[in-house]
Parts: structure tokens; C-alpha cells; sequence
């Protein structure tokens, strides 16, 4: 269970408070520091200087929330993004997933999926992998993020160039069509992948999952809120399956007896059995 907040300031919790109840997004979670770092960008965009101006702000024009949302849920990530990352999962962990789900279909959760690139290039892994083996096997993709707007941009799946910088060329030209300086990926990768809206401090729809990807999420929430969270992901995962994190993101407290590492460069972890 979550803890009920992480904030010692009595005027921003009121503020936490109201967001909670307008929109259902508790930030009452996030670490305090880089919280009002994050609201004193919208702060000056608006003009205003204390956060009971800011409550104010957002009674009078509640399209500021999405603003709010774009500024507290930041969106920077990549197709294949620290590459060792999934060569790693491609040579050690999908052949361990493969050989323990020989009689369902593998189930794979992009945990804070952002616009797309990352559940995008688990899917593109897998069917790399699949063929290199000459596997014929369903592969269930399951991409998650609390802010609608970045998740309608997943579902489109068009790209910048930018986002290309850290996939193999080959992966590109196979999976993607160039138009008009975007890159639009194939049907057969964008069919795998099924987008869905969750906060990370919601009930978990999933089950018996094989492999979690969760980076770069973790960083902003307080070490109480990290540890609920990783006990919700031992309770999605099945006995063994394993969960990738950001490279400046650890497991500590009782989750080390929950969670064993498999790859510590690479923050790879595995569910105890």
C-alpha cells in the first residue's frame, strides 16, 4: 500500500490534493525537491507565485492540466535506447523466457511507456528473435502510461528522426517507412503492442508477466513509494520472471529478498521463485 504522502509542505500538499481530486493523478508520491522544481516551471509560464495562485490557475483554466502533466511526466526516450540494455536481454534473457513458457504465449509490460519507442523496440526484439530461432510464437506486448496525450502519439507511431539515433540501421530500413522526414513503423510491429492508460500507483491489470521494463521512471518517486511499486511488480510478474530498470536505478530494502540481480550493469532483476 502506497504511502499516504511525501510532502512536508503544507501549501503544496493542499495543492497535491486538489490535482488528486480534479484529475486522479496523485503526485502526493513524487519526491518533494524535484517536484516543485517540475510545478515552478508552469508556475512562471503562468505567472503566478505561490501555489495557492496556482491552485487558483487551475480552477479557472483546467486545460492547464495537461500542461501540468507533459511538465511532471517527462517524455525523453528513444528506440532501442542503451542498446547494451536489450542485447543483453536479447542473448540472456529471452532465451531462459522462451524455455519456461513453452505452453503460453510470452507477456511482456512497458511500465511508463511514454510515446512508444521503448514497447516498440521490445517488439521489434522479439520478432528478431523469433526469427533467428525460426519461432512461430505469440508475444503479448503491453505498454502503459498515466498521460493520455503521449499515449495517442504512441498509437500513431510516427517518428522524428531524433528518436532513431540509437537503433541499428538494418532495424530501421526493416521495420520502418521513411515519409516526409518521419519514420512510420511497420503494421506487424505496431499490431503487437497494446496501449493502455495506468498509473504506476493503481491496480495492476497484469499477471503471469514474463518481463517488465520499467526505467527511468522510478527516480522521481520517494524510496517508499519505489518500494511499493516494486512489490507490485513482484506480485504482475510470474515466479522467475524478470524486471529491467533504468541504469541509475536500484533495488534496496526488503525487495532484495523479493527481487535477485541477474545483470548488474545492465539492472536486471529476477522475481525469486
Amino acid at each position: 500500500m502506497l504511502s499516504p504522502s511525501n510532502i512536508t509542505d503544507p501549501e503544496l500538499l493542499a495543492l497535491a490534493s486538489k490535482i488528486l481530486a480534479d484529475s486522479g493523478f496523485d503526485i502526493r508520491q513524487y519526491k518533494e525537491r524535484p517536484l516543485k522544481r517540475r510545478l515552478a516551471v508552469r508556475m512562471r509560464s503562468c505567472q503566478v507565485n505561490s501555489y495557492e495562485e496556482y491552485q487558483q490557475k487551475l480552477k479557472d483554466d483546467p486545460g492547464e492540466y495537461a500542461k501540468l502533466l507533459d511538465t511532471l511526466t517527462i517524455n525523453v526516450t528513444k528506440f532501442y535506447r542503451n542498446a547494451e540494455t536489450y542485447l543483453t536481454v536479447f542473448d540472456r534473457v529471452l532465451p531462459i523466457i522462451l524455455n519456461e513458457s513453452t505452453t503460453r504465449p510470452v507477456q511482456i509490460w512497458s511500465a511508463g511507456c511514454s510515446s512508444g519507442e521503448e514497447p516498440y523496440s521490445l517488439a521489434i526484439m522479439w520478432k528478431e528473435f523469433s526469427e533467428s530461432r525460426g519461432l512461430i510464437k505469440e508475444c503479448n506486448i503491453y505498454a502503459t502510461d498515466i498521460d493520455l496525450r503521449i499515449l495517442e502519439k504512441a498509437q500513431a507511431g510516427v517518428y522524428p528522426r531524433s528518436s532513431m539515433d540509437e537503433i541499428p540501421r538494418n532495424l530501421i530500413e526493416k521495420y520502418f517507412e521513411a515519409r516526409n522526414d518521419k519514420y512510420h513503423i511497420s503494421p506487424r510491429i505496431k499490431d503487437m503492442v497494446q496501449f493502455e492508460k495506468l498509473d504506476l500507483f493503481s491496480r495492476y491489470p497484469f499477471r503471469e508477466v514474463d518481463l517488465i521494463f520499467c526505467r527511468n521512471v522510478l527516480i522521481y518517486f520517494s524510496r517508499q513509494t519505489q518500494e511499493d511499486i516494486f512489490y507490485k511488480f513482484a506480485q504482475a510478474l510470474r515466479a522467475g520472471g524478470f524486471l529491467v530498470l533504468g541504469k541509475v536505478e536500484n533495488m534496496f530494502g526488503q525487495m532484495k529478498d523479493t527481487f535477485v540481480s541477474f545483470d548488474v550493469k545492465e539492472r536486471i532483476y529476477r522475481a525469486v521463485k
